[in-house]
Order: structure tokens, then sequence, then C-alpha cells
């Protein structure tokens, strides 16, 4: 068992160090060491060919979550690539856009709400093609710098990522694994995300509101531009709309012991081809399949991990530094997966987190297990950000393609110092929550940092040193008489 746990582990790590560092796609590299994976598990711990089968779908203990996983994935897929074929996507956010009327702040607001909107239901990779070329178009027109909003959204993208149980993989495998519906990671996950993008835009809106100006050139030119330019087919469109508002609606009404998300989504998408009357054939071919490889190949490194106990140790170790405080684990959980998925997919991050956080001996209740599985999604999510490997490495390369580059440095710096602000405001919330005593003392210090630079933001170095000097000299003065 030990010389198998050592080649499993080997060739995870092999497998991850390739994709960070580009060296080989990412599909093939998890499919490579899937295969190491499976002679490992058949011809050193003499198991049959079951068992491969059991990692890729999961058995029917697991309720076969990785094959709901991934309908589901597959379901979605199609929705959403039909809707990028009707523009649905463009529409809605130039309509938004011009609903600013050129007023910089609002415009900045209104992008940000865009960018959740649209995170919320497409993939990040998919939400930064569509907004990034869309927001450098528009700054064009405004004849403005776009480098705030691209910035912003870059960021922003992974918080829309935790609104529904749908907006991204790392959600998908957690809720799917944890048996968490749709409504209630809303209400957990979602809601925390809302109230963290409130805190990130107001944090956005300081930090950048001497920068965004807008001429009146470019207001006129905006007041002119034609919406329904980006649509293509409006009858598609609004079969589109129609169809995401129903699927939402179906997802937080159905139960998921009478139908399940997956067989709901993918059964939307079936329909949703049939009545746009698109090429069925043009539709399946644009699904993205490197993506679906990859999940197969991570689902069996994973599972290797898992048969080979490794992950047991380490979920005896998380234990260890938490025993059985929820309050402990959960901090340990959330920071450790952001940590982790700053410089590593969150994808497999997440994958091999899941069983960790299942195998802490500690916890014997679901409802605190459940608490765990959403420091891991947020962690999974947002940790993204602290660095700019991984998706975020798109946007850089996107901007540059359309001659508005971003340095590497500038985003790291914003997403470093964004994403910890961001994880230290669920870290109070939580805080407050497990521990009110600690976590209102916590919340009182953080507000009166905040004020205190407000209120020297708003007065200005300047003006706060002349200020400061006026009070030495009156405290010298009265010293004096």
């Amino acid at each position: 068992m030990f010389i198998s746990s050592l080649i499993v582990l080997m060739s995870f790590i092999l497998v991850i160090f390739l994709i960070i560092t580009e060296r080989l796609n990412r599909a093939v590299a998890a499919l490579s060491g899937a295969i190491v994976c499976y002679f490992v598990l058949i011809f050193l711990e003499n198991y049959d060919f079951s068992i491969i089968v059991d990692l890729l779908f999961s058995s029917k203990d697991e309720d076969y979550v990785n094959l709901h996983a991934l309908v589901l994935i597959i379901g979605m897929m199609i929705i959403v690539q039909i809707s990028h074929e009707a523009g649905m996507f463009q529409f809605i956010a130039i309509n938004m856009i011009k609903l600013s009327k050129a007023k910089p702040v609002i415009l900045m607001i209104i992008m940000c709400v865009v960018t959740l909107l649209i995170s919320a239901i497409l993939n990040n990779i998919l939400t930064v093609i569509i907004l990034i070329p869309l927001t450098i178009t528009i700054s064009r027109i405004l004849n403005i710098n776009p480098s705030p909003y691209i910035l912003t959204q870059a960021i922003l993208v992974n918080i829309g990522g935790t609104i529904f149980s749908i907006s991204s993989i790392p959600n998908i495998l957690i809720t799917t694994y944890a048996d968490i519906c749709f409504l209630e990671f809303f209400l957990t996950v979602g809601l925390i995300s809302i109230i963290i993008f409130f805190f990130t835009l107001a944090f956005f809106i300081l930090l950048y509101k001497s920068e965004l100006t807008i001429s009146e050139d470019g207001l006129r030119v905006l007041k002119e531009y034609n919406v329904w330019n980006v649509v293509q087919n409006k009858r598609l469109l609004y079969q589109t709309m129609t169809f995401l508002v129903i699927l939402l609606a179906l997802f937080l009404l159905v139960p998921s012991s009478l139908i399940s998300p997956d067989i709901i989504a993918l059964t939307m998408a079936i329909i949703l081809i049939i009545i746009s009357r698109l090429n069925p054939r043009e539709i399946i071919s644009k699904i993205d399949i490197e993506l679906i490889f990859y999940l197969l190949g991570i689902f069996i490194m994973a599972g290797a991990l898992e048969i080979t106990g490794l992950l047991n140790y380490i979920g005896d170790f998380v234990s260890l530094l938490g025993g059985s405080d929820t309050y402990i684990l959960f901090l340990l959980v959330l920071w450790l997966s952001a940590l982790l998925s700053s410089s590593i997919d969150n994808i497999p991050i997440t994958k091999v987190l899941i069983p960790i956080v299942s195998e802490i001996p500690s916890i014997v209740s679901d409802s605190v297990r459940k608490q765990l599985y959403i420091g891991l999604d947020i962690g999974a999510n947002w940790g993204d950000n602290l660095t700019p490997l991984g998706d975020n490495i798109l946007v850089v390369n996107i901007a540059e393609q359309n001659k508005r580059p971003i340095s590497i440095n500038q985003f790291f710096k914003l997403g470093f110092i964004t994403t910890i602000y961001q994880l230290f405001i669920v870290s109070i919330i939580y805080t407050l929550i497990f521990r009110p005593e600690i976590g209102l003392i916590v919340f009182l210090l953080t507000v009166s940092l905040i004020v205190v630079i407000f209120l020297m933001t708003k007065v200005g170095p300047k003006k706060l040193k002349e200020g400061t000097l006026i009070t030495l000299k009156k405290m010298k003065l009265k010293i004096i008489k």
C-alpha cells in the first residue's frame, strides 16, 4: 500500500506541475495520471476494472455523484452555448451599460453587476471571453481607460461563480457530493457572495474613483449605439431568456429527490436544441470536450488518492489541528482551499478536498460538515484571484490581444489584496456566527479601520498633514502658556 500511495501521489503532483507550467494539455495530463493510477490499482492493489467505473461515475452507495455532476455540466454547457449564439449575454450587458447614461461611477457599478449576473450562469472562462472584449469595445466608444473595469471584472467573476450551485464546476462537484440543494446553496453561499460583492464594489469605487471619467463625445456615442446590433436572431434571444428563467425556477421548486438537477438541465437543453432550430451537430461540437476528459482524469486520480489512504491521513491531520471545533475547522478549510487554488486549478483541489472534509473523524453532525463544504466552496473559488495563474492569465492575454495591455504585476497586487480582504470579511461573518463575542470586537475594529481609511482618502494626505500640523502648533502654544 505504501508504494501504491507514493506512486499515486507523485503522479498527481506531476500532473499538477505539467498543468501549471502549461507543458502539456490539461486533459492529456489528467488522463495520463489516470492511466498510471489505473495500473497501480489493477496490478499492485489487485482491484478489478469495476473500481475504475466506480471512480469515474461513483458507486451506487455514493448515489453516482460524479455521473450526476457530469450530466449537469453537459446540460448547462448546451444551454449556455445556445444563449451565446443568441447574443443574450452581450444584449443584457449593453442594455445595462446604457442605463448608466455615461456617468462614470454608475457605469462602474453597472458593469460590476453585469459581471456578477453573467458569471452566475456561465463558467469563468466563457464569462471572461465575452466580457473583456465587450468592455474594451465600450471603452473605445466612450474613449475611456478600460483597465479599472477589466481588473474589477476579472476579480468579480469568481464572486459570481459562487452565487448559484450551477455557477462553477467546484459548486457542482460539492453540492452533488454533499447533497446540497439549489435553494440551500443560494441561502448560504449565494447570499454571502452578494454581501461580499457589495463590500468589494465599495472598495473598487474608492480605489478607482479619480480614474473614472467620460467625455461628452462618449456620452453622445453611447446614446446613439443600437443594442440590437449584437443580436442576430430575436426569436432565439427571447427563447433562451425564457428557458433560463424556467430553468432557475425548476431548480428552486422541484425537489432533487423527485428529479435531480442534472436531469432538469439536460432535459431543458434538449428541448432548447429542438425548438431553437439550430444545427445540433454544431452545438454539440462546441461543447468543451477537453473539460469533460480533464474531469474524468481528475475523478480517477482523486479516487486513487482516497483508496490508497492518503486523503484519510490529511483528514486526520486537519482534525488534529481543529479538533471538534467547527469554527477552527471552517477557517482551516476556507484558507487552505484558497491558498491551494491560488496556484493549482481549483477543480482538482476541490475534488481532492471533498473526501478529506468527509473523512474528518471529529465531525459527527451533517449540518457541521455542510458548513465545512461551504468554506471549501468559497475558498476554492475565490482563492483563484490570489495569483495571476490559472484562468486569470486569460484576462491578461485577451487584453493584450485587443491592444489594451494589463501587466501581470498590476493584476497580482489588486487580486491578492482584494482576495485577502474578501476572505477576511467572510472570516468575520463566520466569527460572528460561531464566536459572537470575538466577532463583534473584530467587526467593530474593522469598521473603525475602514472609516479611518475612508476619511484619510476623502480629506487627502496633503490636507490631513496640514490639519495635523495646525493641531500640533495649537498644542505647543498651550504648553508654552
